[in-house]
């Protein structure tokens, strides 16, 4: 039972929230939960400004340098403290973990309503419908959900988002596309008018520096710094040879950090910099031309027929979309996408709502709407608000994985340094106590330093990194940080995913099992013989398969479940309204034997989703006036959704029998729809077709190991690496495929873990269960 550690949990999440609620007024919190960054308010020091900048003039630019690596002390230098209400530069305090700080110095802009509104004008969009809630000023849409009018708005840009001060919290808060605090509904009525915020232009802007700005940043670090003193002693001591090397090494080392630096930019500029015109709804059958940088949250767009690249986040609002969407998730089956219901009074949610979502970075293959009318959508999210922009974010920002080597490089140089500096004094005073010359006296000492001290280390390292890389190179593995190389020889655990990664790509169709008389009947190779069955339709129907240029595309589960029916399928260019008085986008026919063929229509769908563990089709038969709802799943999902005089009483040992061997098991199961017309089930909510289901069966599919897969998981086993699976399907199937490909070795003890919720508080009990011992805890 977890209750004390639920109770640690809650109180550790009270004394932050109370760490926030009693801060002092210049210090603020924002992205709290996720990154916690902490903000201090300052404003700049005339007096402070001027001794600071005397006294880099007597330095000669040295503490200059000091504040180039160290810019919080230039803050603290040039600034003094105020109220976050106030400040005018901020200083933001990224604490990775609890155990690597960065400190970014951030300049607070100020941005009022009448420059925003003599911007719009000269983009003449000033005659947008006044009704619209987001076309009647500046108005921001907040991360909290909040939507404000505000006059003027005080904004700050951290790692490429954009904050603004909110007045009644007293704390700046992350500016949010339409995907929070907006209902559906909303977003449809969106269509007859435009959103207007402080929203900047529509682009994913990668700097990419001038090899000038490169050498410099990369000559003037501490490393170099020091290296360069080192040389000055040693050429003053009549050496010239060393120095040379040292030179040569130093400036190939650098100049190829720059080269491979600025090709990683150029290259990272070229992928994701793209610009395109898009067509934009500007009233009644009005539309206009403009370029894809111009989009806000709020615009609507016409998707056009023949497919484009998504270059903002946009929420489909009518039509059907086949999109690929392999830049974001690396799978290269196409995605179908429906359009978002008019929902009153429900938000939308970008999870829940993934299926209606057209991400920017995805390509639309083609769309698909009935007679002329346009396929539209209303742009959500756009620049680096987008899920493109979060990625890019994410190379552009990534966690300090190589703080550790930092760390220990800077403790092993300060060890250096304290034996250096004991070295320096013993110099010093045997040197005086000979009476030595002064100058000699000091360039042996300094020379000591940098004996102690290797300048060789930076240019050792860089080549020690290139020769690492161009190995990599070799066995065709690309490093875009060559920083990350040092923390690659501490990976000491590798995680797998199953399907795709240990096992085979595709799935082959091992039989079905179906239920008659509430009885499992014998196990079936050929789906194609179980005709008269509800099974067989069901396989048929639901799935969400496409046709693209003559050829079936979809998930291959799908396809597979498909073909074993001997089913066909077909996508009518017109609506067939004569058949189904609907508009059916998808039409399934059995094989035509003895003049008895089967015609259903897919009048509605439910996208899969991996939190509900499901996905469902409301069909109707030509012939019928019924609508009937067939659902896939998970086989427990389905059982719980199911009325239980359907479900065989030998179901969990006939789906233990089945997983055991490591097959992907599959459950199916209908409802037949009473009183529902066209119209009330565009509004229906899934979770009221998908119960009360009457259980059909079983769907078993075997994914054989790829022939390397056992191989690999040797070798890295026998290099002392531990090897981890994380599946998404069924616990006996995951232990089955484990124990197959060397990860469980015979003989290991498997411990299964069951969280049970209990209660009305969500409290979970934890169940152990190891071989035949049952312990709660």
């Amino acid at each position: 039972e977890n209750e004390p550690f639920s109770e640690e949990i809650k109180l550790a999440a009270t004394a932050k929230q109370n760490e926030i609620t009693n801060a002092p007024p210049n210090v603020s919190y924002i992205n709290y939960g996720e990154e916690d960054q902490m903000l201090y308010g300052y404003v700049r020091s005339q007096v402070r400004t001027i001794v600071t900048w005397t006294f880099i003039f007597l330095t000669v630019g040295l503490l200059r340098l000091v504040f180039h690596w160290y810019p919080q002390w230039f803050l603290y230098a040039t600034h003094t403290e105020c109220p976050i209400s106030s400040a005018t530069t901020l200083l933001v305090v990224d604490n990775y973990q609890g155990k690597h700080t960065t400190y970014f110095v951030k300049l607070v802009k100020i941005i009022s309503a009448q420059n925003a509104r003599v911007q719009w004008s000269e983009m003449n969009i000033l005659d947008a419908t006044p009704s619209s809630k987001y076309t009647r000023g500046v108005y921001i849409q907040l991360h909290n959900g909040v939507t404000k009018e505000v006059n003027e708005a005080r904004i700050v840009h951290i790692k490429k988002l954009t904050y603004v001060w909110d007045e009644e919290r007293s704390e700046f808060v992350k500016l949010a596309g339409l995907d929070k605090g907006v209902t559906k509904a909303e977003l449809h009525q969106l269509s007859e008018g435009l959103s207007r915020t402080i929203y900047e232009s529509n682009e994913i802007v990668v700097k990419v520096q001038s090899i000038v700005q490169l050498v410099v940043l990369e000559a003037v670090n501490p490393f170099y710094i020091f290296q360069l003193f080192s040389l000055c002693v040693w050429i003053a001591d009549g050496y010239y040879y060393y120095p040379i090397a040292i030179v040569l090494m130093t400036t190939f080392g650098i100049g190829t950090t720059v080269i491979q630096t600025r090709s990683n930019q150029k290259s990272l500029q070229s992928t994701v910099q793209t610009t395109d015109t898009v067509k934009v709804c500007r009233g009644d059958d009005q539309y206009e031309d403009i370029p894809t940088t111009s989009l806000v949250p709020g615009d609507v767009i016409v998707i056009p027929a023949h497919g484009c690249d998504m270059h903002c986040d946009a929420i489909l609002l009518s039509g059907t979309c086949i999109v690929n969407e392999s830049m974001l998730t690396g799978e290269s089956v196409p995605v179908n996408k429906t359009a978002l219901p008019r929902q009153t009074g429900v938000y939308y949610n970008p999870r829940e709502d993934s299926n209606h979502t057209l991400f920017c970075g995805t390509k639309v293959i083609q769309t698909r709407y009935y007679g002329a009318e346009h396929v539209k959508a209303v742009v959500l999210r756009t620049g680096f608000l987008t899920a493109k922009g979060s990625l890019v974010r994410s190379i552009l920002y990534p966690p300090p994985a190589d703080f550790r080597f930092d760390r220990d490089s800077y403790k092993f140089i300060g060890i250096l340094a304290i034996i250096a500096a004991l070295g320096l004094i013993y110099t010093v005073v045997l040197k005086v106590l000979s009476e030595i010359e002064a100058s000699d006296v000091a360039l042996k000492a300094l020379d000591l330093i940098t004996i102690a001290i290797p300048p060789a280390l930076p240019a050792a390292l860089s080549m020690g990194k290139m020769y690492a890389q161009s190995r990599l190179q070799k066995h065709r593995i690309f490093c875009i940080n060559s920083r990350v190389i040092n923390v690659a020889g501490g990976i000491n655990c590798v995680c797998f995913d199953k399907t795709g990664t240990l096992t085979e790509d595709g799935l082959d169709m091992w039989g079905v099992v179906p239920v008659v008389s509430t009885n499992f009947h014998k196990p079936e190779s050929d789906a194609t013989q179980i005709a008269g069955h509800p099974l067989q339709p069901a396989m048929a129907s639901c799935h969400s398969l496409t046709i693209i240029d003559g050829n079936l595309t979809g998930d291959p589960l799908d396809i597979k479940m498909f073909e074993s029916t001997g089913w066909t399928l077909e996508e009518p260019e017109i609506a067939d309204q004569t058949k189904y008085d609907l508009m059916v986008p998808t039409i399934v026919k059995s094989p035509n034997e003895d003049d008895e063929q089967m015609e259903v229509g897919v009048v509605h769908q439910f996208q899969f989703s991996s939190t509900l563990q499901r996905m469902s089709v409301v069909t109707r038969t030509l012939g019928s006036q019924e609508l009937v709802v067939y659902c896939k799943g998970s086989p427990e999902m389905i059982v719980s959704l199911s009325l239980p005089q359907t479900v065989p009483t030998d179901f969990i040992p006939t789906l233990q029998h089945y997983t055991e061997k490591g097959y992907r098991v599959i459950a199916m199961g209908r409802r037949t729809l009473v009183d529902v017309s066209f119209t009330k089930l565009q509004r229906m909510h899934r979770e009221e077709a998908e119960q009360q289901l009457e259980f059909l069966g079983l769907i078993i599919l075997e994914n054989r190991l790829k022939p390397e897969t056992k191989g690999i998981l040797k070798e890295l086993k026998e290099a002392d690496f531990k090897t981890v699976l994380l599946p998404g399907d069924n616990i006996l199937t995951a232990v089955s495929v484990a124990r197959e490909c060397g990860i469980i070795n015979p003989g290991d003890i498997v411990v299964n873990v069951t969280a049970v919720q209990e209660g009305k508080e969500g409290l979970s009990k934890l169940h152990f269960k190891a071989e035949q011992s049952v312990s709660t805890t």
